[in-house]
This record gives structure tokens, C-alpha cells and sequence, in this order.
């Protein structure tokens, strides 16, 4: 029998596996004349950024840029040495097979190790681990009704990201940022720490307007009652960007990621010849996706009160609208120093590694390891780096569990503050955001197709029947075994719920 249908077509995003790649990272350098000899190497850092990304059908290209900063004292000074280098590669990955796939990538760095070949030659050598997580689109047909009076059928509303919008734009900074004179003059930078914070959006004329403030903790070395030392200060600098997301409503569901491409500070002499003045340039990376969800009513089940059918199920996998989350999360730790009494703190800072999330018994649980660095002046007066690594976990009950729900989570640390707490011991108190996302995913069985045997017909021999049912048994279920309908045994058993309130005789009306 030919039938007239409806069919809706529900998409849904899939992850579609990782990739892991390495990139090696070589640099010998040779120091330039106006840097001093290298005599105690103190700390060699890598920061792994990636540039830009495209995909063209299964490949995915991107731009990887590592900046090496390699910090040293000389012989005859306490000033804190700072050499900075970047290196650029251009990367390609194959893609799993499959429609409308994208991809995120996170790089990190994996070791780094640094010796002195001499006095002016240094030899860096180390690795950035970049973890590429993909998701692909996939688009079912099922079947959201059938126009034909002999048949019933049995609906659920099932949600699905209907469309998905997204932009990448590029914000750039320029800026002198004053020292105060307060401060001492500026001999070189030795760390600069940039992060947007504050951000928020809305929809100007049909753009959309994102707004936030780029966070910047740097220390610099100086000189202080006629001995180096090092200075830390901060600055904010707001920012503001209008995205083009074609079609963008209120309504539809919004997540934005902001990354710092770049953050150069160059100290620039003030009018009175003192370096006070700082001209901070710096690139954000704004990538904007708006995700519309819609629902839509599938035939789960389906009979004939005149023929018998065949069903064709499916599994199809909905999602619902990402639900965002913030947390916080405060770690404490103790750095010793065995070898030599502290003078002062100069800086502290943390970064996050081998960063982990599940979900588990109704909770997200976050996991990873505290890198901390603590930057100490000892008695002798010479600068020296203590370093820690923290397991660290935190657990928060799920805004909508499920165990097929994906997640999004990314841990920044907000805060460092450090106390002083002996002669030899530093105590550390981080502050982590973390934020994220979690999507509401579940698999139905829907109906693809259904095939009524014509040629066959239910026998209809009389035209009331009766029926004892057990409580709590479904009304389609009774229906579709006597081949009748849910609405003729609901009114001629004053029933007023699709399910049985208690056991007992049943009067079944044959329709026909």
C-alpha cells in the first residue's frame, strides 16, 4: 500500500574521534653581543600557540607558533637574564571520513630541556604534544508522520541542532601601558601572562557585538638600591568586536572561545630618557558558534487497525541545547627550598597539564596536574625558580546527566597568591577557573519506514471484546494487540491516562 508520509531530517553532532600529533622543537642559539654570558641556566620555557586552521575536505592544516624563553644569570650581576625566540611550523592531519567535519586543537608542551654549549651558545630541545578532537555532522531521515486513517501511530519529541553558525575573527591591540613613578625603570621584560577574562556578547543590527578585557601579569627585571631585581605589575586592556554570524537570533545557543595569538611588550625611553613606558601589541583569536536547536515530533511506533505492518526502526542520536557551567577550584601547595634561606618572592604562576574530565555517578569530575612556579630571590641575592607539580580533582553535580552527554571543559588559573611561610618554604594558593559546557545526548528508536502487508487483513468478526489489564499497563499497548486504537478504548472506559491506574476488566471497542 503506497502511503503519504512526512519525513523530518535530524542532525546531530558526533565525536568523531582524537588525533595526536608532535612536533619536535630544536633551536641552537647563539647569544647576540649585547646579552652577557650565560653562567646558571634558571628555567627554559615553550608556549605553544596555534595560528590559524582550515579544512578542506578530509585534511585539516594548521599554523603552529612556539615561543622559547630561556631565563639565565650572568656571572657578574643578580639581573635576571631573558632570552626569547619563536619558531613557526605548518602542520596537515587527515581527517576521519565523514560530513561537515571540525575540528579543535589544543596544543601543549610536552618537555622541554635546555643546556649551555659555552658561554654564548645555548641548545634547546623539547616537544608540543597537539591533541586534535573531531566532531562530524550526521543527517537521519525518520519518519514525523503518515496520513492514513486505518493507521496509529505512537510520536516523542526529540531535540537536534538544526543549525550551526560559526566565525573566526581576529582582534588586534595596540597600547603604551605607564609604569608610574613609583616603579623603577624597565630593563627587560622576563614574563608576560595574557588571558581574556570579562567576556560578553549581544546582538547589535543583526551582528554580534563580544566584549571582554585582555588580563596581563608581567615581571620585569630592574634595578633596585644598586642590586637587579625583578618587578611584577598588571594591566588591563578592554577590547571589543563585532562578529558576522549571518542569521544569528536571541535564541539560539551561543559559546564562544577567545585565545591569545600573541602579546609582545616592548619597553619604549619616555620623554624624560627613563624606560617607563611599555607598548603592548597583542592578537586575540574570537571564534564565535551560534547552534539553533528545534524540535520535532518521530513516529516511534506504529500499527494498522486493518492490515498487519512491518516496522523498520532506527537508532538516532538527539542532542539538546549545550548548558554552560563555572566553577571554581582553589589549590594549596608548599615548595621548599632545601639548599639556601629565601629573601623574597618575586612572581608565582601555574599552568595546567594532562587535563582530564568524565562524568561519573551524576557529576563531572575534572582532573589534571598544577604546574607551579615560584620565582625566589635566595640570600645571596641571586634569582631561582622553584618548581612543583600537583595533582589536583574536583567534582560538581551535572546540570543534565545522561551518559551519552558530551562535554566541553577547559581550567585556567585565575589567581596565584604566595606566602612566605619560612625561612626556606613558599606557600602557594591557586585559584582555577573551570568552565564549560555540557550537551544533553540520547539515543532513541525511531521509525525509518513502514510496510503495510495489504493483501492481509485483521479479523474483525465482532466489534466489542473484553480484556483484563494490570496496572500501569500502557493503553497503546492493549490497542496495538487487539488492533484498535488508544482513543476508542480511553473513552469507552472513561480512562484519562495512556497508562492503567490499577488492574481490571477492560471493554475494547474494534475499530474498523
Amino acid at each position: 500500500m503506497e502511503m503519504k508520509t512526512n519525513r523530518a531530517v535530524i542532525t546531530a553532532a558526533e565525536p568523531a574521534g582524537s588525533i595526536l600529533q608532535e612536533q619536535g622543537v630544536e633551536l641552537d642559539y647563539v647569544l647576540p653581543d649585547y646579552y652577557p654570558d650565560v653562567c646558571k641556566l634558571v628555567k627554559c620555557f615553550i608556549t605553544p600557540t596555534v595560528l590559524s586552521d582550515a579544512v578542506s575536505g578530509d585534511r585539516l592544516s594548521y599554523e603552529l607558533r612556539a615561543e622559547v624563553r630561556i631565563l639565565y644569570c650572568s656571572e657578574d650581576s643578580n639581573i635576571l637574564q631573558c632570552v626569547t625566540q619563536t619558531l613557526h611550523f605548518s602542520r596537515t592531519a587527515e581527517l576521519p571520513a565523514g560530513d561537515s567535519i571540525t575540528a579543535e586543537i589544543i596544543p601543549v608542551t610536552d618537555h622541554v630541556n635546555c643546556r649551555a654549549v659555552s658561554r654564548r651558545r645555548l641548545d634547546v630541545r623539547g616537544a608540543v604534544t597537539i591533541r586534535i578532537r573531531t566532531s562530524a555532522v550526521r543527517q537521519q531521515e525518520a519518519l514525523s508522520d503518515i496520513f492514513e486513517k486505518t493507521m496509529q501511530l505512537r510520536k516523542i519529541p526529540v531535540q537536534y541542532p538544526a543549525r550551526r553558525l560559526q566565525t573566526v575573527q581576529s582582534v588586534v591591540l595596540g597600547e603604551e601601558l605607564e609604569l608610574g613613578n613609583a616603579k623603577p625603570p624597565v630593563l627587560h621584560i622576563v614574563r608576560c601572562d595574557a588571558r581574556p577574562t570579562e567576556e560578553s556578547s549581544r546582538l547589535v543590527s543583526g551582528k554580534l557585538m563580544v566584549q571582554g578585557s585582555l588580563q596581563i601579569q608581567l615581571l620585569y627585571a630592574c634595578e633596585k638600591d644598586g642590586d637587579g631585581s625583578l618587578e611584577p605589575m598588571s594591566f588591563r586592556i578592554p577590547y571589543s568586536q563585532l562578529m558576522e554570524l549571518e542569521g544569528i537570533e536571541e535564541q539560539d545557543s551561543l559559546r564562544i572561545v577567545t585565545t591569545v595569538v600573541s602579546c609582545d611588550l616592548k619597553p619604549v625611553t619616555d620623554a624624560g630618557g627613563e624606560v617607563r613606558l611599555l607598548r603592548c601589541e597583542a592578537e586575540l583569536r574570537v571564534q564565535c558558534t551560534a547552534v539553533r536547536t528545534a524540535s520535532e515530533s518521530l513516529v516511534c511506533d506504529a500499527f494498522s487497525t486493518e492490515h498487519p505492518c512491518i516496522c523498520r526502526s532506527m537508532e538516532l542520536l538527539t542532542c539538546a541545547s549545550p548548558v554552560p557551567f563555572s566553577e571554581m577550584h582553589v589549590c594549596s601547595t608548599k615548595l621548599p627550598c632545601t639548599d639556601s634561606e629565601l629573601d623574597c618572592v618575586y612572581d608565582a604562576w601555574c599552568e595546567i597539564r594532562n587535563l582530564t574530565s568524565r562524568m561519573e555517578d551524576g557529576e563531572i569530575v575534572v582532573s589534571g596536574m598544577l604546574c607551579c612556579n615560584v620565582l625566589v630571590r635566595e640570600s645571596s641575592g641571586m634569582p631561582r625558580l622553584l618548581e612543583k607539580e600537583e595533582s589536583f580533582e574536583h567534582r560538581f553535580a551535572c546540570p543534565e546527566p545522561g551518559e551519552q552527554n558530551t562535554l566541553q571543559v577547559s581550567v585556567c588559573p585565575e589567581n596565584c597568591s604566595y606566602t612566605l611561610s619560612g625561612a626556606a618554604e613558599v606557600t602557594l594558593k591557586a585559584e582555577l577557573r573551570i568552565e564549560g559546557s555540557v550537551t544533553h545526548c540520547e539515543a532513541v528508536q525511531v521509525l525509518s519506514d513502514v510496510e503495510v502487508q495489504e493483501e492481509t487483513q485483521h479479523p474483525h468478526d465482532f466489534a466489542l471484546k473484553l480484556y483484563f489489564g494490570s496496572a500501569q499497563e500502557a493503553v497503546w499497548d492493549i490497542a496495538k494487540r487487539c488492533h484498535t486504537s488508544v482513543e476508542a478504548i480511553m473513552e469507552e472506559n472513561e480512562l484519562t491516562q495512556e497508562t492503567l491506574p490499577e488492574s481490571g476488566m477492560l471493554l475494547i471497542p474494534i475499530v474498523g
